[in-house]
């Protein structure tokens, strides 16, 4: 055997350590580098330059994300308040479960006005008729 082949079997076995304790460890890549005993940059090579390594890491992060709905399911299905109101926050958007912030005016004069000049922002607040009669 040539070294080579040698170095391409231990990556070989490193890939398949990795990928079985990827699930176990719920995705942690950082724990599962450790636990082989390679860095994270080795990690990210392997991913990027092996496609069906990168095709395994896919797959089993969708097998988690699927695990998690079901449990998060399950909890919504035994009336979990935080679990439903996570869910409808979540999946329930269109129908207006959803919380932001929403910075208005009178609805017809601008809050502020950008310029750009030069290549230099400039954000400059618009006096209101109010601001400027005090």
């Amino acid at each position: 055997m040539t070294l080579i082949s040698t170095e391409q079997e231990r990556t070989i076995d490193k890939k398949k350590q990795f990928l079985e304790n990827f699930m176990g460890s719920l995705a942690n890549v950082s724990f599962c580098c450790k636990k082989i005993g390679i860095s994270r940059q080795t990690f990210y090579s392997w991913r990027d330059s092996d496609p069906e390594f990168k095709v395994e890491i896919s797959n089993a992060r969708e097998e988690l994300l699927d695990f998690a709905e079901s449990v998060l399911f399950k909890k919504v299905r035994e009336g979990h308040t935080a679990e439903l109101i996570f869910f409808l926050k979540t999946k329930g958007k269109s129908r207006g479960y959803i919380e932001r912030q929403e910075i208005t005016g009178d609805q017809i004069t601008p809050l502020f006005e950008v310029k750009i000049i030069d290549n230099v922002l400039d954000v400059t607040p618009i006096e209101s008729e109010t601001d400027t009669h005090q």
